[in-house]
């Protein structure tokens, strides 16, 4: 069963089941995945505990030892896999599924390919979802070269009969923040407006004060600039989209919006206001967990054999993945309500 905690990379739905032989060896995986740095109560945080070993026990149940506390827990107790009737390889087969699709999953194909209803794919999607918020701020500042933007997601297609959308900031659709330096890094939010005061938080807190900053030519973001060590702006009104000389272009933010698009228009088709944001920090986590690989080929030419290397972005592998996302696991719930919508305890 030590080989359940020693996976280091998942290929396949089908490759969980290989490894993974029965639900307790999906238990150790994820005892070495959230309890990364030991075993510890997830009511008072106590390191010492002792398992419960008897006919009537649990699989994988513990008892706290601090005198005060005594209390039982599992690895999935006050995560967002608490209280489980599933397979816990069912899971963990879920969360491959929404690492590795590039534009997201439906709950409805989530549901065909796991074996279970659409419902409660859904509620797994978004407990999948909720481990994605980076509420401890665990990731970096943006630094280097930063460029900023803001976005309107959702609402009703742009082209049906008898549905007039303004454009722009006229619109009445989510409006939402993001902002992606040059190495690969990005983070969004949903705002209420774009004026300053409303940006200006928010952008001092993601954003290194060393950095360049990088906007469009929105009027709020003129006194913004001036608390980092440079802004350069385009004006994409009179048609300029880059500013060579000053290394001037949003093109990465706005590649970072495209990616929400892509996710609204190919999967989800309807994103409101309620569970946007969750929707943002799952198209944001895919986005920050690549890295640069360096593709080397060669090709035959008249003159010889001409060498040509290419760099692309690639995922990193699942497994590294899932111990970033599950380490800060516990204390994040995700319950039913009595109407079957989502409540966060």
């Amino acid at each position: 069963f030590s080989e359940a905690s020693m996976i280091t990379e998942l290929k396949s739905v089908r490759d969980i089941w290989k490894k993974m032989p029965s639900e307790r060896h999906a238990r150790i995986f994820l005892e070495a995945m959230i309890w990364q740095s030991g075993r510890h109560c997830p009511h008072c945080g106590c390191l010492s505990s002792t398992p419960i070993r008897g006919r009537s026990a649990r699989p994988g149940l513990y008892q706290c030892s601090e005198r005060e506390c005594r209390l039982q827990f599992t690895v999935t107790t006050k995560t967002p896999l608490h209280a489980t009737k599933l397979d816990l390889r069912v899971w963990i087969a879920a969360i491959f599924l929404v690492l590795t699709s590039s534009k997201g999953i439906s709950s409805v194909v989530m549901a065909r390919i796991l074996g279970v209803n659409q419902k409660t794919a859904w509620k797994m999607g978004h407990a999948i979802r909720e481990l994605m918020d980076d509420r401890e701020a665990v990731s970096a500042r943006l630094n280097g070269v930063v460029e900023v933007d803001e976005a309107y997601v959702g609402g009703a297609p742009k082209f049906k009969k008898g549905v007039k959308n303004k454009r722009g900031r006229g619109t009445g659709k989510p409006m939402v923040l993001v902002a992606a330096d040059r190495n690969g890094q990005a983070k969004a939010a949903l705002i209420p407006n774009a004026r300053g005061a409303t940006l200006a938080p928010i952008m001092k807190k993601w954003i290194d004060p060393s950095s360049a900053l990088m906007t469009d030519s929105n009027s709020a973001y003129r006194k913004i600039g001036q608390s980092f060590a440079a802004h350069h702006t385009v004006n994409h009104g009179k048609r300029q989209y880059s500013r060579p000389s000053k290394g001037a272009h949003i093109n990465t933010v706005e590649a970072v919006n495209s990616q929400v698009q892509r996710a609204l228009i190919g999967v989800y088709h309807r994103l409101g206001r309620q569970h946007l944001q969750r929707y943002l920090d799952e198209i944001l986590w895919r986005w920050n967990h690549r890295q640069l690989e360096v593709k080397i080929r060669t090709r035959k030419t008249s003159s010889g054999t001409k060498t040509i290397a290419s760099t692309i972005w690639k995922l990193i592998p699942v497994v590294e993945q899932m111990r970033g996302l599950l380490c800060c696991a516990v204390g994040r719930q995700v319950r039913r309500t009595p109407a079957w919508g989502l409540s966060w305890p």
